[in-house]
């Protein structure tokens, strides 16, 4: 059974009309050129580093591979800045090349560049370093006074000696 011409024309521009919505949806989400090297399914690790990391999507552009996350604010925030320097950390010691830079798709799908300056890496290694310092010192007492509200809402209202009761 052959179709008819009219219905095969039909069929073709529906094809078409469907591809280009696709891409169009692809780049409002923030999508753009290179191939997907992962996609929020590698689990970055560096014990040297003492860093761990799961972008969602690295893009291979060249020799590099670009670190990319997506979140659903609208402007770009220091703890994005700060975990895509995670990532550029990681990236480097897995792949053996130094990302330029990484990409925050912010919720309305624009694209903020991150660049990976020696700045950046700085702040991500010192943070890392006092989480570990702070880890290695759980059991000393934080010197807190909050007012008897919050500690009636604590989690941690239980193990804490300073709660007001």
């Amino acid at each position: 059974m052959t179709l008819p011409f009219g219905m095969v024309a039909l069929l073709a521009v529906l094809g078409l009309l469907c591809l280009v919505l696709a891409l169009g949806t692809r780049r409002n989400r923030g999508f753009v050129a290179g191939e997907t090297v992962a996609l929020d399914n590698e689990t970055l690790v560096s014990e040297r580093l003492g860093l761990i990391g799961r972008p969602d999507r690295l893009v291979r552009r060249g020799r590099h591979v670009i670190p990319e996350e997506w979140k659903s604010a609208k402007r770009l925030q220091d703890s994005h800045r700060l975990q895509l320097g995670v990532y550029l950390l990681l990236v480097e010691e897995r792949y053996g090349v130094r990302p330029p830079h990484g990409v925050v798709i912010l919720g309305d799908g624009s694209r903020v560049k991150v660049k990976n300056t020696e700045a950046l890496r700085s702040e991500v290694l010192g943070i890392a370093r006092n989480i570990r310092e702070r880890r290695e010192n759980l059991r000393e007492e934080i010197r807190v006074k909050p007012p008897a509200w919050k500690c009636r809402v604590c989690g941690q209202r239980e193990n804490c000696t300073r709660a007001q009761r």
